[in-house]
């Protein structure tokens, strides 16, 4: 647990030397960390809908996983571009780690659910991981801050192009393993998901939003 915590701050700090230090088990670690404080925040909602016990810690689960998977996603996406950028192959397990450790600013993610100003806080996170990554990617590959800003730009904007590509199947699988997990429906878009927004429910038993 020291050397998860050790990473979760090296992240938040943009650290390069405790980034570069940090192991899969770390990085596993800081995006459990972020999941669950993300899902807290929204456990009113999940409270409201009367999702507790199994279907609690399935919810729960199910966050955690979605968020990793885009972060191994887009690490593969980076990879790509890294390698084709740098005109060498980099290690592909290096970069996931660096994806995971960019999930660190959302354990802060629990205040999110603040109304009005959650919105806010939310794009502010968002900014702070965007910039672990670069800070990350400087750092794992030897390169400068200004060709980490280059790869990972072209690997966001490529992510952009495969959230279009994936809307369809992307929303209906989501939906399918909401429901699934909680015997709830949810209303979820590609884009949805694709960004890493939690599955929430839409409606409560007889009662509609």
């Amino acid at each position: 647990m020291a050397d998860v915590l050790a990473a979760l701050l090296a992240a938040l700090t943009l650290d390069q030397v405790g980034i570069a230090a940090a192991d899969l088990w770390d990085a596993v670690g800081v995006a459990a960390l972020a999941s669950l404080s993300t899902m807290l925040g929204h456990s009113a909602v999940l409270a409201l809908n009367r999702i507790r016990g199994l279907r609690l810690l399935s919810t729960l689960v199910l966050n955690a996983v979605v968020l990793s998977s885009l972060r191994i996603l887009q690490a593969a996406i980076t990879w790509t571009v890294a390698g084709i950028v740098l005109g060498h192959p980099v290690p592909l397990l290096d970069l996931v780690i660096v994806a995971l450790l960019s999930l660190a600013p959302q354990v802060f993610g629990v205040v999110t659910a603040m109304p009005h100003a959650g919105l806010f806080i939310g794009r502010v996170l968002e900014a702070w991981q965007y910039l672990v990554l670069v800070v990350g990617v400087s750092a794992t590959f030897g390169v400068t801050l200004a060709t980490a800003l280059g790869i990972t730009l072209v690997g966001w904007v490529v992510m952009q192009m495969v959230s279009r590509l994936l809307r369809v199947p992307a929303t209906w699988l989501g939906s399918r393993l909401w429901t699934l997990a909680t015997g709830r429906p949810t209303m979820v878009t590609a884009r949805d998901i694709l960004a890493g927004t939690p599955l929430m429910p839409v409606e409560v038993e007889g009662v509609r939003p």
